[in-house]
């Protein structure tokens, strides 16, 4: 280990050495090729209108220069070497234009591009799979995008919501009352994917539970998933797949009010968004800021005087501001402030302690980072960033188990407090030489826990984690026109819970066997360490006992290593853009944690987490996208997975992974039926799985544990958008449509006190009828 820290090291200070080479060189002009530069500038329109595009992506490829269109639709980039490059510019839902252009010394190129519609997420720059930008259709590792237009159209209101549209990937409702959610990727539990704001690991295990739905979509720019093991680049947790939510940041000067109510089959759901956006003339200053809103009813589906879906009040507010006080550096700023109350159960009417189940989660959250990028030249770069995030909780998790003083008393213990710091920093130094794009770095991250959310103090959670990462990667192009590409990296992590550094290498490659086809492979791995604090505690709770869970001495991390591989057909036929793709993969899993009884003391049973055999998810996943028309705009996914354990799961006697279908998949359309009208369409199919359900049996202490074989499900989504061209610099929309069209939902919910929480699945909502507002000035 020493010595793969003493090699990072060396390359690390090589890069830097290169950096004090190559500043000298600028100022001195003593290197020819520096000073042989030249300017390309030019204007991007949409063909069929002939209308500027703003905020186009312009970049030189297999370099670092770039830029992006204004409000004309113009752009220059300047200090691009002599010599011929390759120009790309891309815009989401274009297909993306590319030429060779030969750049004289001291002379202006002119470039102009006419883009045509294309897939909605082509064009898209995407940084996930590489810590570095990307075109989504040439970036060497695959990468699932979730673009702003999608978010719109489907009405989403919330980062869970968000990614409902997705192959691969499944977002769950894993309680009756209190509603938390998880994302499964490829089969997975939503605790083996790691969360990302903008690249940086600040969603902790704690705030991962109810996350999902704490960001509102006024936030978020795109949403971008790459699956398979992520720890070469971002450290822990990134096992099944990583996440990354883009935030948003201002592209003009505009203010954007909008209201959408929804009626959940009768109870309602509101929502209030206002962003504002500001930018400087000259381009070097902007503001982007976002204010949002959100009360929902509690909802009771069999009418037992218990919630389905809890009440639940959001209020968020942040901002996304950024200064270039140089021409190639930039300073970023961000914040957010979210507050949340939610609470499930039944007696809404009474303090959470008078009702007979009550679970109760009230949520203060504060995040933000500041980030410093910077292009020294043309071949190297930098960044330096700090994030952090801040949870404050409250919480109660239980009920009044009768009506004498001291169940009364008790009922009151049940109250609960945690509060959690999450502080990340890093430095990361990327150089271009040749066809090689070197990037390494280091990140240092501390999660300070508190938790005293069970009644008994002498198993209160104090704990501090602490984990250092340092990693190298190598971008290699090679070939005729660079049609091999290969990246191959490693990262080595020490963590404070474990008592050996982690070394977490990857392997990817990408080839241009055609203008056409694309194939892709990929070896990675990922590693999970141990935390004390679990979310499912809570469900424990409410049946009388409270689960107290610590870790073994000498527990191993969990590592995975995942392989894919997959071919991409991406064509422009005359007018007709279509994307087919065919990935298979397998990821295996070794060292799982599981949970093993101890001892009990009271109504607190203590357990301690230790290593277990491993798992294994294989299977195929299936993508296709095609626009007829330059009006109509077809997309689908489907995936088919095996998931297994390698021991059968206690009480159950099965190996197979409880709430994951073998088949799921999506499909959706949009079509402009004019210029002012969208009709968007989607259809999510979630096919048969094992659940597990808990059944209270009248005179006995435990209850009657049963795996049942769950019905599929298909949830179909309808919406209709008129946009309202008003004055020049005013424009509005008005939205309507149906959500859960024919009222697909859990027929067997449990009910009353004795209910089991657990025991949900199928569609999150019932039919839902929803009016938005939107008005831009």
């Amino acid at each position: 280990m020493r010595r793969i820290i003493l090699y990072i090291s060396i390359a690390l200070m090589f890069i830097m050495n290169n950096e004090s080479l190559l500043a000298n060189e600028e100022i001195t002009g003593v290197s020819n090729i520096i000073n042989k530069t030249g300017t390309i500038c030019g204007k991007v329109v949409d063909q069929s209108t002939d209308e500027p595009l703003i905020g186009v992506n312009i970049i030189i490829l297999n370099t670092t220069l770039g830029a992006s269109t204004d409000v004309r639709g113009e752009f220059t980039i300047s200090h691009v070497p002599v010599g011929e490059v390759y120009l790309v510019a891309s815009y989401i839902g274009y297909n993306s234009e590319r030429r060779m252009l030969v750049i004289k010394n001291y002379e202006i190129t002119v470039a102009d591009f006419s883009l045509y519609p294309g897939i909605m997420e082509t064009g898209t720059i995407v940084v996930t799979g590489t810590s570095t930008p990307y075109l989504y259709e040439d970036a060497p590792v695959k990468t699932e995008v979730i673009p702003r237009k999608l978010i719109d159209q489907s009405q989403a209101c919330n980062l869970a919501e968000a990614m409902s549209f997705q192959t691969g990937v499944r977002v769950e409702n894993n309680c009756q009352n209190c509603n938390f959610t998880q994302v499964r990727i490829l089969g997975f539990d939503g605790k083996y994917s790691q969360l990302l704001i903008d690249g940086d690991p600040v969603i902790s295990s704690v705030a991962g539970v109810y996350g999902l739905e704490h960001f509102p979509e006024e936030m978020i720019d795109q949403i971008e998933i790459v699956k398979g093991g992520g720890s070469a680049l971002y450290g822990g947790d990134a096992i099944a797949g990583t996440i990354n939510m883009i935030t948003s940041k201002p592209l003009s000067n505009r203010m954007h009010l909008k209201y959408k109510g929804v009626s959940v089959d009768g109870e309602y759901d509101q929502e209030i968004g206002a962003i504002s956006e500001i930018i400087n003339n000259d381009g070097t200053s902007g503001a982007y800021v976002f204010l949002s809103s959100r009360k929902r009813n509690a909802y009771d589906r069999n009418e037992d005087g218990y919630s389905e879906l809890g009440q639940l009040r959001n209020e968020s507010l942040g901002f996304n501001w950024y200064y270039k006080p140089i021409l190639q550096g930039e300073l970023s700023l961000r914040f957010h402030h979210i507050h949340e109350e939610r609470r499930g159960g039944n007696d809404m009417h009474l303090p959470v302690h008078e009702a007979d189940i009550a679970e109760y989660i009230e949520h203060w959250r504060y995040g933000g980072s500041a980030r410093w990028d910077h292009k020294l030249n043309r071949d190297f770069n930098y960044k330096a960033y700090y994030s952090f995030s801040i949870i404050d909780r409250q919480s109660y998790f239980g009920g009044l188990s009768g009506d004498t003083p001291e169940e009364r008393l008790d009922a009151l213990k049940l109250y609960g407090k945690t509060d959690n710091w999450l502080h990340v920093g890093g430095f990361q130094l990327n150089y271009q030489a040749n066809r090689h794009y070197l990037s390494s770095g280091v990140q240092l991250t501390q999660d300070m826990l508190e938790d005293k959310t069970v009644a008994n103090p002498a198993y209160y959670i104090d704990d501090i984690y602490q984990n250092f990462g340092v990693f190298l990667q190598d971008d290699f192009h090679f070939g005729a026109k660079d049609r091999f590409e290969i990246i191959a990296g490693v990262r080595a992590d020490k963590h404070s819970e474990i008592n050996d550094w982690i070394l977490s290498p990857r392997l990817s490659a990408k080839i241009d066997l055609s203008e056409d086809y694309k194939l892709r492979a990929s070896v990675s791995t990922g590693f999970k360490a141990p935390q004390t604090y679990d979310e499912d505690l809570h469900i424990c709770g409410l049946e009388g006992d409270q689960r107290v869970i610590r870790n073994s001495s000498g527990l191993k991390p969990e590592k995975s290593v995942s392989v894919s591989a997959g071919v991409e057909y991406q064509k422009l036929t005359g007018t007709v853009p279509v994307m087919i793709s065919l990935t298979g993969f397998y990821t295996r899993l070794e060292n799982a944690f599981t949970d093993q009884f101890i001892y009990a003391d009271g109504n607190v049973e203590f357990w301690e987490r230790i290593n277990s055999d491993g798992a294994m998810v294989h299977g195929v996943e299936a993508d296709m996208g095609v626009r007829p028309l330059s009006n109509l705009e077809f997309r689908g996914g489907l995936t088919y997975n095996k998931s297994k354990y390698d021991s059968p799961i206690a009480d159950f006697n099965t190996t197979n992974f409880l709430r994951t279908p073998d088949l799921y998949g999506y499909i959706r359309s949009s079509f402009d039926v004019s210029d002012i009208i969208n009709l968007f369409t989607a259809v999510v199919y979630t096919g048969k799985m094992n659940v597990p359900h808990e059944i209270s049996v009248t005179g006995q202490n435990e209850p009657k544990l049963v795996l049942k074989n769950v019905q599929d499900f298909y949830v179909i989504n309808a919406g209709l958008t008129l946009r309202l061209p008003m004055l020049k610099s005013v424009s509005g929309a008005i939205s309507i449509g149906i959500k859960n069209l024919t009222d697909a939902y859990q027929e067997d919910l449990d009910k009353n006190a004795e209910r089991d929480p657990a025991y949900v699945y199928g569609p999150h909502i019932p039919r839902s009828i929803y009016l938005g507002l939107d008005m831009s000035f």
